[in-house]
């Protein structure tokens, strides 16, 4: 059943996922019975999480974690396994969201996804002029949209998944299928790896934890959690930022700058510490943005995110409207 209760069995299937396991059985791992049933429904082969010591080695699992976060002890139990992790504790464990998910993970073409990662991969290192991004209309509420430049390093340190199959042993998150992410940690002595300029129209917002985070940051991301609430029923939600640091956030008129620099951990500055490059575009037309979900996440071209989940919220914000242009001009 979709959250919205209809029945969409007929709309999802285990094809997609043929592509990161081209045979065997294919194990939906989980710590949640209802998740478990309904990942049942679309052809997978449900298993607790209590009961996978039991699966072989080489076991096809995608490990859906709705009430656990990532551990050390987890990943020892399926390192004889081919692993696509979709952590869902890390945004929302609430069963809506991890439905939708659920839904979303099987909807994903892992396949195109990959050839938009080694386009992107590819672009990157044989390009050294800006990124500029421009929506193809305006926004909703009357804002001229998104128009912002991406001046990038000479050096880029990568994180995505450029080849659709897993290895036994391996584990892969469903994240880097979705995204070519640049991140940096605010740092007066590290060089930074991108700077971004000008104005953002933000559809989504997503608040993260990491597994790490501490007392102060739970504190913060808790807070975030009803900033991303606020922000969604506001959108579009407007960004401008200028070398790399965001200078001014709005929604429906209403400034919560501060807002995002409390729960994102005020020692950072509003630097942003991530630019996402979205390569899930496939499932575009199934996304709710409402949804505190990682697969929204690579759903939109690009997406900018501030904090890093341990001492503050990571929260991103996700374009679903622009287009990229190399060249600082458009």
């Amino acid at each position: 059943m979709s959250s919205s209760g209809h029945d969409d069995t007929a709309t999802v299937s285990t094809a997609g996922l043929r592509d990161i396991f081209p045979s065997g059985e294919i194990f939906a791992v989980g710590d949640d019975d209802s998740l478990l049933e309904a990942a049942s429904r679309y052809g997978l082969t449900g298993v607790p999480l209590a009961e996978a010591d039991e699966l072989d080695d080489g076991a096809n699992v995608v490990l859906f974690l709705r009430n656990t976060l990532l551990s050390r002890e987890i990943r020892k139990r399926f390192r004889r396994a081919r692993v696509l992790l979709v952590p869902i504790s890390s945004f929302d464990p609430e069963l809506d969201t991890a439905l939708y998910t659920l839904r979303l993970t099987l909807m994903t073409d892992y396949r195109a996804a990959c050839e938009r990662t080694r386009t992107w991969i590819d672009d990157l290192g044989s390009r050294t002029d800006p990124v500029t991004f421009v929506s193809n209309g305006p926004c909703s509420a009357g804002e001229p949209g998104s128009r912002f430049v991406c001046k990038l390093a000479d050096n880029l340190t990568i994180d995505a998944w450029p080849s659709p199959a897993i290895a036994t042993g391996q584990w892969v998150s469903v994240g880097s299928y979705c995204e070519v992410a640049l991140t940096t940690r605010p740092s007066p002595d590290r060089p930074r790896p991108f700077t971004i300029d000008g104005t953002v129209a933000a559809a989504g917002v997503l608040v993260a934890r990491d597994p790490r985070f501490d007392e102060a940051g739970d504190a913060r991301i808790r807070a975030a959690h009803d900033l991303r609430r606020e922000l969604g029923k506001r959108a579009p939600i407007i960004l401008r930022l200028k070398g790399g640091v965001l200078t001014d956030l709005r929604a429906d008129g209403e400034d919560f700058t501060d807002a995002l620099l409390e729960v994102t951990n005020p020692a950072y500055g509003l630097h942003a510490t991530e630019l996402g490059l979205g390569t899930n575009q496939h499932v575009l037309p199934h996304v709710d943005w409402a949804f505190n979900s990682q697969l929204n996440e690579g759903a939109g071209p690009v997406h900018i995110g501030f904090g890093e989940g341990i001492t503050g919220a990571h929260m991103d914000f996700v374009v679903a409207d622009a287009t990229p242009h190399f060249g600082s001009s458009v």
